[in-house]
C-alpha cells in the first residue's frame, strides 16, 4: 500500500499528533498531513486522500462528516471517525451521514492500525467496484447516469447476489422492494429518485430498478436494524417530495421465491399505510395463501384500477401535454390533438388527409395496449399493437413512441408533397 496519502482533520493539535504519533507505526504509509476543520474542506476540494481520519472531540460538531460526503469526488474514501467517549447520538449520526468506521482516541495502538490498515483496504475495494461499474456501464447493464441497474438486467443481477449470498452463508443479507409517491402534487422524476436512494447506500449494497416503479435494494450485513436505517435514511433525503414504503426479508430462499412475495405484499402495506414491514420468517406454502385471501375479486380490481388510474395521472397526461406543446411549432400546418378518458386515451396528429393516430386502452385494469395507424385517406390503415404490463410503462418510453409515431407522420407528409410536385 504505498504511496497512501492519509488525511487527520482535527481541532485539537495534541490529538492529531497523537494520531500520527500511531500512523507511523503503519507500514507503506508515505503522506499523513494534519489539518483542522476550516482548512479541511479546501484541502478536500484540491486533494484525493486514500482515507480520512476525523477527530470529534466532545465540543466537535459531526456535521463535517455530512459536509465531506457533499465533495462528489470523495463519495467512495473512506471515514474513520475518531472521539473521546461513547456518545450514542453523534456517533449514529457520523455513520448515518457517511462515516465508515469508528475508534476511541485512547484504544491500544494494534486496534487503531488494524481498523486502518482494514479502512485502506475498503478504499482499495471502492476504486475496484468503481472500475466494475465503467465495464457495466459500457455493456449497457448499468445506468450511466444514476449508476443504477437497468430494469432489463435485474431479475439476472439479483439472481447472481442471492446465489453468492447464500453459498458463502452471508447472515444478515436483506433484499428490499422500496416504492416512492411523490406528495403535494410534486413531480419528481424516477431517476432522481433513484439516485436520492442510492447516496443513501453502503458502496457495497445493491440497487436495481424494479416492477411498478420500484427498486430492489440488496443490502449486506444489515438485518432488520440496518433496513430500518436504511429506509430511515432514504426518507430524510426525500424529505417531504415523496413518502417511501419498505418491504423487505432476509435473504434465505432465491429471487425467484422472494421477489413475488415482497412484491405482492407492497399494494396491502400501502393501504394499511405501513411504511416499513419486514418478514421474519418467509414460508412460500404460508405466505401466497394469506395474500389470497385478501384477493377479493372486487377489492383487487379496485386496487388495480386505482394504479392505473395514477398511471394516467402521472404519465399519460402529462408526457401527451409535453408532446404536445414541443412539437407544435415544429408542424405550424398541423394539428396536434390529445384525449384523455377512463378506459382510453388517443394522441394524435393530422395534416390535410394524412392522421397519424395512437391510442392506450387498460383492459381490465390489467395491462396496457398501444395501437398506433396511420391513415392518408386511401389505402386501410394498418395498425401496430404494442403490449406492456404497468411496470414496463414509463415517461421515457411513452415519450419514445410518440416521437417515432411523429416522425412516421412526418415522411407520410413529406412523401406526399414529393408526389403532388410531380
Amino acid at each position: 500500500m504505498k504511496n497512501n496519502f492519509i488525511l487527520i482533520i482535527s481541532n485539537d493539535k495534541e490529538a492529531g499528533k497523537k494520531l500520527n504519533e500511531k500512523i507511523k507505526l503503519l507500514r507503506d504509509c508515505d503522506t499523513v498531513r494534519i489539518v483542522s476543520y476550516i482548512e479541511s474542506i479546501s484541502v478536500l476540494n484540491t486533494t484525493q486522500p486514500a482515507v480520512i481520519l476525523l477527530y470529534c472531540g466532545n465540543s466537535d460538531n459531526a456535521g463535517i462528516v455530512k459536509e465531506i460526503r457533499t465533495i462528489k469526488s470523495l463519495d467512495k474514501v473512506p471515514i474513520v471517525f475518531i472521539t473521546n467517549t461513547f456518545i450514542e447520538d453523534k456517533l449514529l449520526y457520523a455513520f448515518d451521514n457517511g462515516a465508515d468506521e469508528f475508534f476511541f482516541l485512547n484504544d491500544p495502538d494494534s486496534i487503531i492500525l488494524m481498523r486502518i490498515f482494514l479502512t485502506l483496504q475498503k478504499s482499495v475495494l471502492y476504486k475496484q467496484i468503481e472500475i466494475n461499474d465503467d465495464i457495466l456501464v459500457s455493456a449497457g447493464i448499468l445506468d450511466k447516469h444514476s449508476g443504477i441497474y437497468l430494469k432489463e438486467y435485474v431479475p439476472i443481477v439479483m439472481k447472481n447476489f442471492f446465489s453468492k449470498s447464500i453459498e458463502e452463508n452471508l447472515e444478515n443479507t436483506i433484499f428490499m422492494y422500496v416504492k416512492a409517491f411523490p406528495m403535494n402534487d410534486k413531480r419528481i422524476s424516477i431517476t432522481k429518485i433513484g439516485e436520492t436512494i442510492k447516496s443513501t447506500l453502503r458502496g457495497n449494497d445493491i440497487i436495481g430498478y424494479g416492477k411498478s416503479s420500484g427498486f430492489y435494494l440488496l443490502l449486506y450485513n444489515a438485518g432488520v436494524d440496518g433496513a430500518q436505517s436504511v429506509l430511515t435514511r432514504i426518507q430524510n433525503a426525500l424529505k417531504d417530495d415523496c413518502k417511501i414504503y419498505a418491504n423487505c426479508a432476509e435473504v434465505t430462499a432465491s429471487f425467484e421465491e422472494i421477489e413475488p412475495i415482497l412484491y405482492h405484499n407492497m399494494k396491502y402495506q400501502i393501504e394499511a399505510d405501513n411504511p416499513f414491514n419486514y418478514f421474519d420468517e418467509l414460508s412460500r406454502g404460508e405466505l401466497p395463501e394469506t395474500v389470497g385471501k385478501k384477493d377479493e375479486a372486487g377489492r383487487k380490481f379496485r386496487n388495480f384500477k386505482r394504479e392505473f388510474n395514477t398511471t394516467i395521472e402521472k404519465i399519460t397526461a402529462p408526457v401527451f401535454y409535453q408532446i404536445q406543446s414541443a412539437y407544435s411549432e415544429k408542424f405550424p400546418k398541423s394539428v396536434i390533438n390529445f384525449d384523455i378518458k377512463e378506459t382510453e386515451s388517443v394522441f394524435s396528429i393530422s395534416q390535410n388527409n394524412i392522421k397519424s393516430e395512437l391510442s392506450i386502452k387498460y383492459p381490465a385494469y390489467t395491462k396496457i395496449i398501444i395501437d398506433i395507424k396511420h391513415t392518408d385517406g386511401k389505402e386501410s390503415p394498418v395498425v401496430r399493437r404494442l403490449t406492456y404490463d404497468l411496470e414496463e410503462y414509463t415517461e421515457e418510453k411513452l415519450s419514445s413512441i410518440i416521437k417515432d409515431v411523429i416522425n412516421e407522420f412526418s415522411q407520410k407528409v413529406s412523401l406526399a408533397t414529393m408526389h403532388q410536385a410531380e
